[in-house]
């Protein structure tokens, strides 16, 4: 069987974007520490789903 195991949304302010899908049901798995260029990630996750969705963060997107 064939399933999606993420899906990665880019975006400009990754702790209002945490904060936005959280008011939307989505929970914090994990949080990547900012790497050298200044990317980061975010991993969020609904309750009885294994599926995440991953927020990505780039100084370059803005």
């Amino acid at each position: 069987m064939i399933k999606f195991l993420h899906t990665r949304i880019r975006v400009a302010d990754l702790d209002r974007s945490i904060g936005f899908y959280e008011k939307l049901g989505y929970r914090l798995n994990r949080r990547t520490d900012k790497s050298p260029a200044g990317n980061q990630l975010a991993f969020l996750e609904l309750e009885g789903n294994d599926h995440f969705m991953e927020l990505c963060y780039s100084p370059e997107f803005q």
